[in-house]
């Protein structure tokens, strides 16, 4: 469905990203933003606010009544209160107009926050920010879901921003964007644990000289299928490598939570029937390799403990 009319665009919520969207818009041209932040009605976030909306040219609304007249809204909400934020929100919404979830909540609470934005006649998309907003501003990679992605990207890439339509699923960007994350974050967390290990043991510059020279030997996308496919077959060798390691670590003075992790990875694998079924060799391509482990590697049943966990992460 492509909207019509003049664009009317509100901020629910007004941090630091939206900040820098509003900015990145607004010198694109589009003009009479408007935000609301529950930090306006006083506490130690309202100085900062008032500034980035001087800053910007932004609006402040008193309460969300004041998205009736809005076309689009941009949610850039904590994940813990983006399910609640919506239900809050949605009564305020004008019938037909866009609600653009752009919080790092998982898919479940975004199909629910979808389901909220529906029940008073708003359409809503699945957002995840891909990259960092700091450095890009507006112009951040973005996937988007839902019905209505298709809209939201065809009005906003004129406006310079660069989104990606990842189907018609609401949860599908931010399922993307989650497991992304643990890429993403994962490597970040490998970096703090090794190099302070290495900084530590007096040899930082040469364990990240070799290890970059690594990375920078070929695409990003073969270094992948390299480590997935050889993975398969020589995981139990390198949980045991990697179990000599885990000494260093502990001798420089730190807990190995990521070394650890580490092992248990490639033991875990190393239990399974991965090589066998691999005949011994290693699969000719990362999508096989993909293939094997899926079927190998045990799934673990949803329970209260997986839920637990959520909620905190959540909070």
């Amino acid at each position: 469905m492509q909207p019509v009319g003049p664009i009317a665009l509100k901020f629910l919520g007004f941090g630091e990203a939206a900040s820098l969207f509003a900015a990145g818009l607004a010198q694109a041209g589009l003009n009479g933003l408007a935000a609301y932040d529950i930090a306006v009605h006083g506490g130690p976030g309202e100085a900062l606010l008032r500034e980035r909306a001087a800053a910007t040219g932004t609006a402040l609304l008193s309460d969300r009544a004041g998205f009736s007249d809005a076309l689009w809204v941009f949610a850039m909400v904590q994940p813990g209160v983006a399910e609640k934020a919506a239900r809050e929100t949605a009564p305020h919404l004008r019938p037909g107009s866009f609600y653009v979830d752009f919080s790092s909540a998982s898919p479940k609470r975004k199909q629910a926050a979808a389901a909220s934005v529906a029940a008073h006649g708003g359409h809503y998309v699945d957002a995840g920010i891909i990259g960092s907003v700091p450095a890009s501003g507006h112009r951040v990679p973005i996937f988007a879901s839902g019905p209505d992605a298709a809209a939201f990207r065809d009005v906003f890439a004129a406006y310079g921003m660069d989104i990606t339509v990842a189907g018609d699923v609401v949860g599908a960007a931010a399922g993307i964007k989650l497991v992304r994350s643990v890429l993403a974050k994962g490597l970040e967390a490998l970096y703090v644990e090794a190099l302070v290990a290495a900084r530590r043991s007096g040899v930082a510059d040469e364990v990240l000289g070799s290890f970059c020279a690594f990375l920078d030997a070929r695409p990003a996308h073969a270094t992948a299928a390299l480590l997935l496919q050889s993975h398969v077959v020589h995981a139990a060798r390198r949980a045991e490598e990697v179990a000599m390691s885990r000494d260093l670590v502990i001798e420089a003075g730190l807990d190995p939570v990521m070394t650890d992790a580490v092992i248990e990875i490639m033991r875990r694998t190393a239990a399974t029937d991965a090589a066998g079924s691999a005949g011994g060799r290693q699969p000719a391509t990362m999508n096989d390799a993909l293939a094997i482990l899926d079927e190998c590697l045990p799934r673990r049943a949803p329970g209260n403990d997986m839920n637990a966990k959520e909620d905190r992460s959540q909070s």
